[in-house]
């Protein structure tokens, strides 16, 4: 039987943030937290040239699964920070798990869209059981308290980190052609709500390990950013703000656009057969800029907007928001 929740889909532009009593002189004693900044792993914006710049700027970077395993293995060899790196592997990719595994990586992406899918926990198990060695496992993407549970509960023995967001994302069409959606304040206040359920229920669990929820979708700009933050998210992933990078791949291709992981051109460009789509492709128009540029304005934002919060850090900050509606945004039921 059809039903309609009492729950309200807050968006990011619903709300605003409302300042506290400062604790720092200046956004500038804000300690930088870049690796809470996480680059999608989208094939129009990581490749070699972005993923080392990314590396040495201390992003949380993830690598995507549209290329030859050698290639994925060459970019992730160059990279220094490996605990700031996950490698992206598709729901069957066990020849990649293993080639991955024992060229070092211990972080693994499971880059599925659906995380509510029945074999979950088949899939993740498959993986835990090719890799050697794996200490932090990311999956998705879930829009509720209950997707999130059912995440963790498949990453159990490693770090999960669960990707929270769907049909957001600037190249998703997931909404338009499903008519799935959610506002991501409601969703990501809703998953933090459980994980600090679970993080209590698990306190004396020697088997389980962290959880850490991810706002993906949507985030593109600092405001966004700093919102998704104080709702509760540890981390917040971006891809298209990061395709108007110098370095991004797309540019470095000649190519000029950013694409969805799940658009017929990804689709044409790594397999070459075109099934249902739910990305887009469009144009990169804006200005572009040397990518230290671009995390310097981002973190700019973030960083004053912890300065205004009432805390000393962003780790502080994180789930500690006062928000407040913007007036007619959400009308009251009748």
């Amino acid at each position: 039987m059809a039903k309609i929740l009492d729950t309200k889909s807050i968006y990011y532009n619903d709300v605003n943030l409302i300042a506290q009593p400062s604790k720092v002189k200046s956004r500038g004693d804000v300690p930088r937290e870049l690796n809470r900044i996480i680059v999608s792993p989208m094939e129009a914006v990581i490749g070699e040239t972005f993923a080392k710049e990314a590396d040495k700027l201390g992003l949380t970077i993830c690598l995507h699964r549209f290329c030859e395993i050698s290639k994925q293995i060459g970019i992730y060899n160059q990279l220094n920070n490996k605990d700031n790196v996950f490698v992206s592997v598709g729901a069957n990719d066990l020849d990649r798990v293993k080639a991955l595994s024992e060229a070092g990586a211990t972080n693994y992406l499971l880059d599925i869209a659906n995380g509510y899918i029945q074999n979950l926990n088949d899939i993740v198990s498959k993986i835990k059981h090719t890799a050697k060695n794996i200490d932090k496992i990311m999956i998705g993407n879930v829009m509720t308290g209950e997707g999130f549970k059912n995440a963790v509960n498949a990453g159990r023995s490693a770090d999960v980190y669960v990707r929270t967001g769907i049909a957001g994302g600037s190249a998703c069409s997931t909404s338009d052609a499903t008519g799935y959606n959610r506002g991501q304040i409601t969703e990501i206040m809703e998953v933090a709500k459980e994980k600090r359920i679970l993080r209590q229920q698990y306190k004396y669990y020697s088997g389980m390990q962290q959880q850490y929820v991810i706002a993906d979708g949507g985030i593109k700009n600092g405001n966004y950013a700093a919102k998704a933050f104080g709702a509760g998210a540890d981390y917040v992933m971006m891809g298209g703000f990061f395709a108007r990078a110098l370095e991004a791949e797309t540019h470095i291709l000649g190519d000029g656009t950013y694409w969805g992981g799940a658009s017929h051109k990804q689709q044409e460009r790594y397999g070459g057969i075109k099934k249902h789509s739910e990305g887009k492709v469009y144009e990169v128009n804006d200005k572009l800029e040397p990518l230290n540029k671009l995390v310097d304005e981002l973190w700019g934002g973030i960083s004053s907007a912890v300065s205004y919060s009432g805390y000393k850090s962003l780790t502080e900050f994180i789930g500690n928001g006062v928000f407040e509606i913007k007036e007619n945004s959400l009308p009251p039921k009748r």
